[in-house]
């Protein structure tokens, strides 16, 4: 069946499995009112559309009643899917949502895939493409920033801006067109208008696709790893950073032998914290295990920090230890500065040039770490309050950004260096194509199938 037309109902729970107060079983299609009709028992024998009803759900086989629920219809298009819809609520047993889904599937209706209520709703024009993909940020949101900006997107902000962008060129290839089938009609294609035309949309796509790399780290969270040698002060950073005993923490070095990882919600910004076993020469084989953990956590992490000890002088372990994380962009944070001065950590701090900031803490008092998140803050953010583009692009979105970009930069050249005008009309369908990409006013089924498998079934 083709993806671009659905002509059967579909059913599913629509909350997280497991027992519940409550929980939502969901009709979708065009048969969904009649399926609900004869399941539900209830006063009223007509049904008004987006108003609730209390009844009970009854199996019609054996007569027996199933659970006590309230029923809302909704009217198609003004729905979530743009469909005929019926929300049951019952109560959150598992046993009574999967009697409840069974009964409906037994009606007529077959389960639904994974995001196809959502996918439907994009088919039907109740959302864009732009839109459809929020759903699903908002859904997995661990942080409040993830689900603003994700609501931003919902509202369709972020795809407004891509389609005025997309406007102004149709609108501007429309003429090149024209000029060139009909050229004693139209005349001549006024440049200065086109390098205008051509340059705001640039600067504006440009942004919009740099908001891709701080949506990343909010989607997906930005994995640190601690570093350092042993007693250094690593796990008293991430209990400090968690607020509560996460690690052991001793006197002893080398008492942290394993890596530790901890998901923390740094203003508003999802980290995975990764503390590693202390650094060193060592012949003991289990530290050594330990160590190649840390080289791993290393290697998978997009910044590391390495934490060195101020209240003694820079070591040859310090300096293995920069040399393991060459690769990788890095802080030093100088631990234990309530034990010593400014002076002394800015001599360790020239042992370290390479490093992106450098912050003097106290991993025991909390003192400096506030520059720390907000040093956090401000790469992740890079400066830009992803607000003003209402929300941000995920990967696939700031991929197709980057090429209609390209494609600008090479419409912006042809017309620099006079080339005939279907040259730039090429130029300018390739950057529509991609915008319309973006927002799904043309896209595969291969896409649109990839970009909701990811999603819950129910949603």
């Amino acid at each position: 069946m083709s993806l671009l037309a659905f002509d059967d109902t579909i059913a599913a729970i629509s909350t997280p499995p497991g027992a519940g107060a409550i929980a939502i079983v969901r009709l979708s299609g065009k048969d969904a009112w009649t399926i609900a009709a004869s399941l539900f028992s209830g006063t009223k024998a007509i049904w008004t559309p987006y108003q609730a009803m209390h009844g009970y759900i009854k199996d019609i086989q054996n007569n027996q009643l199933v659970d006590e629920v309230v029923l809302i219809p909704y009217k198609s298009p003004n729905t979530y899917t743009g469909e005929d819809l019926i929300e049951i609520n019952c109560h959150g047993s598992a046993v009574v949502t999967n009697e409840i889904l069974n009964l409906c599937l037994k009606g007529g209706a077959r389960l639904a895939r994974n995001g196809e209520f959502t996918q439907r709703a994009f088919l039907n024009g109740r959302m864009d493409l732009t839109q459809a993909e929020a759903v699903y940020d908002l859904i997995q949101a661990k942080t409040s920033r993830q689900s603003r900006l994700a609501l931003s997107a919902l509202n369709g902000e972020l795809g407004e801006q891509i389609k005025l962008a997309r406007q102004d060129l149709i609108e501007l290839l429309s003429r090149i067109v024209a000029g060139i089938d009909f050229p004693e009609e139209v005349g001549e294609l006024p440049f200065d208008d086109l390098n205008e035309i051509l340059a705001q949309n640039c600067v504006k796509l440009k942004k919009l696709a740099s908001t891709s790399r701080s949506g990343r780290f909010l989607r997906d969270g930005l994995r640190l790893a601690i570093v350092g040698k042993p007693n250094a002060g690593k796990s008293s950073l991430l209990n400090q950073l968690l607020q509560f005993d996460r690690a052991i923490v001793t006197d002893i070095a080398g008492t942290t032998r394993d890596s530790l990882e901890e998901l923390l919600d740094i203003n508003g910004i999802p980290v995975i914290l990764t503390d590693t076993a202390g650094i060193r020469e060592t012949r003991d084989t289990v530290e050594k295990i330990g160590i190649e953990r840390s080289a791993k956590a290393v290697e998978m992490s997009d910044i590391v920090l390495l934490v060195c000890d101020l209240s003694c002088a820079w070591t040859e372990d310090d300096q293995l230890i920069l040399q393991m994380i060459a690769q990788k962009p890095f802080l030093l944070l100088g631990n234990k500065v309530d034990l010593t001065t400014a002076d002394t950590f800015a001599e360790i701090a020239k042992h370290a040039p390479n490093a992106m900031t450098t912050i003097a803490i106290s991993a025991k008092t909390g003192e400096n770490l506030e520059k720390f998140t907000d040093w956090i803050e401000s790469f992740v953010m890079q400066g830009e309050k992803l607000q003003e583009s209402g929300g941000s692009l995920n990967a696939r979105q700031g991929e197709l950004c980057e090429k209609a970009v390209e494609s600008l930069v090479i419409a912006q050249e042809t017309v620099f260096n006079a080339m005939p005008q279907d040259c730039l009309a090429t130029d300018l369908k390739s950057a529509i194509d991609r915008l319309s990409e973006v927002c799904g006013e043309s896209v595969s089924e291969e896409v649109i199938t990839n970009v909701f498998a990811k999603f819950c079934i129910g949603k």
